[in-house]
């Protein structure tokens, strides 16, 4: 909201220096440069680009004429012209800190990153006392969010040096070393990712998605004691963070405390009710501690939020550890249709089928997982037990 304020200002402050502006240029030049000022103030806009454009005709060294145009063109929406006329201000007057400005201020305005950089870059070069706060927020700004730009094009390493450049002009800013540690993750640099991390969080120890960050650094090193560590922190700064719960939990059956993981997961539930990942979670933690009545309602919770293939496949296995072999089948039959799961759908299907005593169905759902590499061997064992029940391959006594 500042910049379009200050766009304002700076075009009264353009057009009321007049001669002051004017010195150093020939008097034919200045006398259409002052017409044009008054005209601008009458907001005559075209009638007053045609006396700048008639003054630079005139004397070819007028950079406020220039300059005068580029706020013009910039009031007439017209912003490449203005960035031309900015640029043929500052290539007549290479130290016009104003016109870098100005010509950085809508470069950042119209996404133009890098060139809003170059100009603000010139700015502090020649008078870093001009416009000095809001010329380094413009410049960290930019630095920003071309670094968003490369980001999200997958660039890591190029968004990591326009992150660190940010720092550079604002090093107490903690989002923007959280930003840091976020592209050095992704570009894998840990180490580094780490110690930014940490700089975020010493800037501002209440910044929940720092700690929670270093948790996932930590959580992907097998660092699982440090990673709890900090997500709990990440909850105690945010305890709407369902993320930071989730990999808790996770973190927590790694390190074979499933209790835990049932109690950071119910409360996430509790925090953020409408979320299907959460209760599909609630229920793979209850399905794992053989609580499988507890995992098929919570299971279904998530079924009633979003009806998935997941849950289906999921909401299978305690159904069929509570014998409820029907149910099991209704439900890993709807999860047939998804690439991800219907091998182990098909799985429990022939397991389900073998416990009902069809041979057949089961023998053809575990034909299915045998083209899995990880449930191949299970499924060819089933399969030779319901063919061969007494073990076969025994001689017979003579």
């Amino acid at each position: 909201m500042y910049m379009r304020s200050f766009f304002a200002m700076l075009s009264l402050s353009v057009l009321v220096a007049g001669s002051v502006f004017s010195q150093g240029v020939s008097p034919e030049s200045a006398e259409k440069y002052n017409a044009g000022q008054e005209l601008f103030k009458k907001r005559q806009f075209q009638r007053a680009l045609a006396s700048f454009e008639e003054a630079v005709k005139i004397d070819g060294k007028n950079a406020q004429a220039y300059r005068a145009m580029g706020t013009t063109y910039k009031k007439l929406r017209n912003y490449k012209k203005a960035i031309e006329a900015y640029q043929m201000a500052t290539s007549v007057k290479s130290d016009y800190a104003a016109a870098y400005f100005e010509m950085g201020e809508l470069q950042f305005q119209t996404k133009d990153y890098a060139g809003a950089q170059a100009s603000i870059q010139k700015v502090l070069a020649t008078d870093p006392s001009f416009e000095a706060d809001k010329t380094r927020e413009i410049l960290k700004k930019a630095y920003l969010q071309e670094g968003t730009t490369l980001f999200k094009r997958r660039n890591y390493k190029g968004a990591a040096a326009q992150y660190e450049s940010a720092t550079q002009v604002d090093p107490s800013d903690a989002t923007v070393f959280y930003n840091l540690g976020l592209a050095h993750r992704y570009a894998r640099s840990v180490n580094a990712a780490r110690e930014a991390l940490e700089t975020a969080i010493e800037l501002d120890p209440n910044y929940g998605k720092a700690h929670r960050g270093l948790g996932d650094i930590f959580k992907a090193t097998g660092k699982n004691s440090s990673a709890a560590s900090a997500y709990l922190k990440a909850i105690q700064a945010d305890a709407k963070d369902t993320k930071s719960r989730l990999s808790l939990a996770l973190v927590y059956q790694a390190m074979r405390q499933n209790s835990k993981a049932i109690s950071v997961l119910s409360k996430a539930a509790q925090v953020d009710p409408k979320n299907a990942t959460v209760h599909t979670a609630l229920g793979k933690a209850y399905s794992d501690a053989r609580q499988y009545t507890n995992a098929v309602a919570s299971y279904k919770r998530a079924l009633g939020i979003k009806s998935t293939s997941e849950v289906n496949y999921r909401i299978a296995e305690p159904y069929f550890g509570l014998k409820q072999y029907r149910n099991a089948i209704a439900h890993a039959n709807k999860a047939l249709s998804s690439s991800k799961w219907k091998v182990p759908a098909n799985v429990i299907l022939g397991d389900c089928y073998r416990e009902l005593g069809q041979k057949e169905k089961a023998i053809a759902h575990y034909r299915k997982g045998v083209t899995n590499r990880q449930y191949k061997k299970y499924c060819e064992d089933q399969i030779d037990r319901i063919l061969n029940p007494m073990g076969g391959g025994e001689e017979e006594a003579q």
